[in-house]
C-alpha cells in the first residue's frame, strides 16, 4: 500500500479543480440510467402490484399493501448487503451486480402462476432496488465538485422522476389486458435493468475509494485518465490549479465505527430521520390513488395518477436551480412542511381539478424533498464508510415504509382519510426537529470537511 513516487495531491483536491466537462455528462449518466430504471418499481410498485392483485382475486390489505412490503422488504435487504460491500469491494463491482440482480429479479417475475411466487421474485429485484440508491448518491458525491454537486445529482433524481408518469401510463393502458395487465410492466423492469447493465460496464472505480483504500496506483491512474480526458473534452492546455490540500488518509473501515466519535451522531440522526421520512414521502404515494378511486368517478384513476406524479419531474427540474443555493437540511425541512399543507388539503378539496392540482403540488413539494434528501445523506458521512452507513440508514427507511403503510392502513384510514395526513404531520415534526438538532450543514462544502 506504498504511495506512487509520482502521486501528487489527494484525490479530492485533483477532482475539485475540474470543470465540467464531456466526462461527467457522460458518468452522470450512468448513473441515471440505473435510477431510471429502478425507479420504475420504486414509483410504480403500488399500481403494477394492484394489478397482481386484481389478476389473482386477492382483496383486503394483503391486496392493497402487504403485496408492496415484498419490494420494500427487498430494499431494506439490498441497502444493507450492497452498502457494505460497496466499501468493502468498491462502488462499480456494486453497480453491476445489483442491475442484474434488479433486472431479474423483475424479469422473472412476470413469468410466475402465482402471487407468492410473483412477490418473491419481487422481493429478489427489490434487493438490487436497495443498493442502487444509496451508492449513487454516494458516488456522485464522491466524482462531482462541492460546489456543484447537489445540481448534478438533482439532474439525475429529475431524470428518475419521468419513470413515475410513465409506469403508471404503461399501466394504465395494460389494466384490461388480463394476463399481461402486469407482466409486462414487470418485463419492461426486467430489460431495463440488463441494459443498465451493459451501459455500466464502462464505468470506472472512484478513486476516491480507491485513495482510502491506500491503492494509490491505481486511484493515480484513474485520476490521471479523467484528467486527460477533461483536458481533451475541454480543449485545454493545463487544468486550474489546486486550490487546496486536503490530508491524504489511509483507513478501512469496520460497521463498529459507526457508532463511535462524530460519526455516531450522524448516524443516530439519518437512523431517526430515515425511519420516519419514509412515511411522510410514501404514506402519500402509496394512498393517493387510493383516495382519487374512492373519492371520485372517473373512467381512468391512473391516468390522473400520472399527472400528478408529473409534479415529482417539474419538482426535480425547480431542484437543479435551488439545490445548491439552500442548505440542505433547512430545504429538507421547508418542503416536508410544503408537502404537509399541500397533502392535507389535497384530501379535504371535493372536486377532481383541485384533488389534481394539489396532488400535483404535493408531489412536487415530495420531491424537493426527496433529491434534498438524498444529496444530505451521501455527503454526510467519510468516505471509507459513505455507502455502508448511507446503506444502513436508507435500509432503514425501506423497512419503515412497510411498517408505517400497514400501520397506516391498518390503524389510521379506518378514521377517514384526513386522518391520514393527521398522522403524517406528526412524522413530519418528528424530522424537523431531529434535523435541527443533529443534521450537520453540508452546502457547498468539500466532504472531507463534512466528515472532519
Amino acid at each position: 500500500m506504498e504511495r506512487a513516487k509520482d502521486y501528487k495531491g489527494s484525490v479530492a483536491d485533483r477532482l475539485e479543480r475540474l470543470p465540467f466537462s464531456k466526462f461527467h455528462r457522460n458518468f452522470l449518466l450512468m448513473l441515471t440510467s440505473g435510477e431510471w430504471a429502478e425507479s420504475l418499481m420504486l414509483l410504480g410498485n403500488g399500481a403494477i402490484l394492484g394489478l397482481v392483485a386484481a389478476y389473482f382475486a386477492i382483496g383486503g390489505l394483503l391486496s392493497e399493501y402487504a403485496l408492496p412490503a415484498f419490494f420494500f422488504v427487498g430494499e431494506f435487504v439490498g441497502s444493507i448487503f450492497f452498502g457494505r460491500l460497496a466499501d468493502r469491494r468498491g462502488r462499480r463491482t456494486v453497480f453491476l451486480y445489483n442491475q442484474l440482480l434488479f433486472g431479474g429479479g423483475m424479469l422473472v417475475a412476470g413469468f410466475m402462476p402465482s402471487w407468492e411466487l410473483v412477490g418473491i421474485f419481487v422481493f429478489i429485484g427489490g434487493i438490487g432496488v436497495g443498493g442502487e440508491f444509496p451508492l449513487v448518491d454516494s458516488y456522485g458525491t464522491e466524482i462531482f465538485k462541492g460546489k456543484h454537486r447537489g445540481s448534478k445529482l438533482a439532474v439525475i433524481y429529475t431524470i428518475a422522476a419521468t419513470a413515475g408518469p410513465f409506469i403508471l401510463y404503461i399501466s394504465s393502458l395494460t389494466r384490461g389486458l388480463g394476463f399481461f395487465s402486469f407482466r409486462i410492466p414487470l418485463w419492461i423492469m426486467g430489460i431495463a435493468g440488463f441494459t443498465v447493465w451493459a451501459i455500466r460496464l464502462r464505468l470506472p472505480e472512484s478513486p476516491r475509494w480507491l485513495e482510502m483504500q491506500g491503492r494509490y496506483k491505481e486511484a493515480d491512474e484513474i485520476m490521471k485518465n479523467i484528467e486527460e480526458r477533461v483536458k481533451r473534452d475541454e480543449k485545454l492546455s493545463e487544468l486550474p490549479p489546486v486550490e487546496r490540500e486536503t490530508p491524504i488518509i489511509t483507513k478501512k473501515s469496520s460497521y463498529a465505527e459507526l457508532f463511535r466519535g462524530d460519526t455516531r451522531r450522524t448516524v443516530i440522526m439519518m437512523l431517526i430521520f430515515q425511519f420516519f421520512q419514509s412515511g411522510i414521502f410514501y404514506g402519500f404515494v402509496t394512498f393517493a390513488p387510493g383516495i382519487m378511486i374512492h373519492s371520485f368517478r372517473f373512467n381512468n384513476p391512473l391516468g390522473f395518477g400520472a399527472i400528478i406524479f408529473s409534479g415529482f419531474v417539474i419538482g426535480s427540474i425547480v431542484n437543479i436551480f435551488i439545490i445548491d443555493k439552500i442548505e440542505r437540511k433547512w430545504g429538507i425541512i421547508g418542503f416536508a412542511i410544503l408537502g404537509g399543507i399541500f397533502g392535507t388539503l389535497f384530501v379535504a378539496v371535493h372536486t377532481l381539478l383541485g384533488a389534481v392540482v394539489l396532488g400535483f403540488l404535493t408531489t412536487f413539494s415530495l420531491w424537493n424533498f426527496s433529491n434534498f434528501m438524498h444529496q444530505y445523506q451521501g455527503e454526510i458521512f467519510p468516505t471509507r464508510l459513505r455507502t455502508t452507513a448511507a446503506g444502513l440508514t436508507y435500509s432503514l427507511s425501506r423497512i419503515s415504509t412497510a411498517i408505517l403503510v400497514l400501520f397506516i392502513a391498518a390503524f389510521i384510514k379506518p378514521l377517514g382519510n384526513l386522518a391520514i395526513f393527521y398522522f403524517i404531520w406528526l412524522l413530519v415534526a418528528i424530522c424537523v426537529v431531529d434535523l435541527i438538532v443533529l443534521g450537520p450543514h453540508t452546502t457547498r462544502r468539500v466532504v472531507e470537511e463534512i466528515a472532519q
